[in-house]
C-alpha cells in the first residue's frame, strides 16, 4: 500500500459478467460520487474533459443531502478524469511491457 497515494479515493470500477462495456469510477473521498460511462468505447475516443462531462459521463452524487459545493464537485469530477486518464496509460504501458517481445 502506498504511503502517499496520487489519488486517494478514487477506483476505476467493471462488472464484465452483467455490464459488459460499461465502466465506472468511483470517488470515496468527500463529496462521493459515482460516474458511470455505458461504452467504454466513448469513454476511450472522449477528446477532452467538457466533452466527457456533457456526453459520456453519468454522475451519481452517492450522498444527495449533501453533494458538496458545485466547486467540490468540479474538482473531483477533475480528479476522476486526471485518475481514469493515468490509469489508461498505465494499463497500456504495463500491456506494452509484458508484451515487448511481440512488437
Amino acid at each position: 500500500m502506498k504511503n502517499n497515494p496520487k489519488y486517494p479515493g478514487c477506483w476505476y470500477c467493471d462488472n464484465i459478467l452483467d455490464y459488459r462495456h460499461q465502466v465506472g469510477l468511483l470517488h470515496l473521498g468527500f463529496p462521493r460520487c459515482f460516474v458511470l460511462m455505458k461504452s467504454n468505447a466513448d469513454f476511450f475516443w472522449c477528446k477532452d474533459f467538457e466533452a466527457w462531462t456533457a456526453n459520456v459521463a453519468e454522475v451519481n452524487w452517492l450522498d444527495p443531502s449533501d453533494p458538496g459545493t458545485p466547486e467540490e464537485q468540479q474538482q473531483v469530477l477533475t480528479r476522476l478524469w486526471n485518475f481514469a486518464i493515468e490509469a489508461e496509460q498505465m494499463e497500456e504501458a504495463i500491456y506494452m511491457e509484458e508484451h515487448d517481445e511481440d512488437f
